[in-house]
Order: structure tokens, then C-alpha cells, then sequence
């Protein structure tokens, strides 16, 4: 038994160092020195993705992220933007009904203005929601 609990906990190690986590958006935004790091045909700035995502946070969210695999940072961009680029906001999604409406609301306007439609019932996965800019 402790040999399994051993295996779990070394695979459980690695894949923290592996995959890591998903930075928070207001801080990765506000360390940023692209001057537009979140999707720029959507927000004018990184300070106007800042308000966004502060927004959100206002009206319930429990958490936004900036999932990994939405983060463009080759040294290039790096180099010629002053910072790394994403394109994609997770948001964790609150308990009551109330904040969770507010929310999906701005998602679907969000959606709507991509030409998009949104459905909780199919976009909303283990109680987060991912909006993403093309």
C-alpha cells in the first residue's frame, strides 16, 4: 500500500512540474510589459484587458486564468512586443445563480461580438468557462 501511495505521489509530483499551472490574469497582465498581451483585435490595451478581467472579478468570478496553451511567448515575440501574448481568459465560475447570470451575459456578448454563440449548458466545463479571441 505504501508503494501505490509512493507512485501517486511521485507521477502526482511530476506532472505539477510538467504541466504548470495556469498563471492569474490580473497578475500576468499586470507584469507584462506587451502593451497589448490579451487578444489586441479585442482590447485596445493591456491595460483595458486589466479593467476586463477586473470586471470579472467584480461580478463573481472566482478565478481567471490564462490557460498555458494560450500564451504565446517565443523569445521573438518577446523581443519585439516587450512581453509574452494570449489570446484566451478560463474563468472559474461562481456558486450562486445570480453572479453565475452576470457573467455568462458578458460571454455571450463576448461570443455574439466573434460571431459566436455561447450555450452554458455545452460551454460551461467542471464550472469554467473558456473565452477565447480569434
Amino acid at each position: 500500500m505504501l508503494k501505490i501511495f509512493l507512485l501517486v505521489f511521485v507521477l502526482a509530483a511530476i506532472a505539477y512540474f510538467i504541466y504548470p499551472k495556469s498563471p492569474e490574469a490580473r497578475e500576468w497582465l499586470i507584469s507584462n510589459n506587451n502593451k497589448h498581451a490579451l487578444a489586441g483585435n479585442r482590447f485596445a490595451s493591456t491595460q483595458d484587458a486589466i479593467s476586463f478581467v477586473e470586471n470579472l472579478y467584480s461580478i463573481g468570478a472566482v478565478k481567471v486564468t490564462i490557460p498555458k496553451s494560450a500564451i504565446y511567448d517565443s523569445n521573438n515575440r518577446i523581443q519585439q512586443e516587450g512581453g509574452p501574448y494570449a489570446d484566451a481568459l478560463e474563468i472559474s465560475l461562481p456558486g450562486t445563480q445570480s453572479e453565475r447570470e452576470a457573467i455568462f451575459n458578458i460571454v455571450n456578448q463576448e461570443a455574439t461580438n466573434q460571431g459566436m454563440a455561447f450555450n452554458p449548458e455545452s460551454d460551461v466545463i467542471n464550472n469554467k468557462l473558456l473565452l477565447w479571441w480569434d
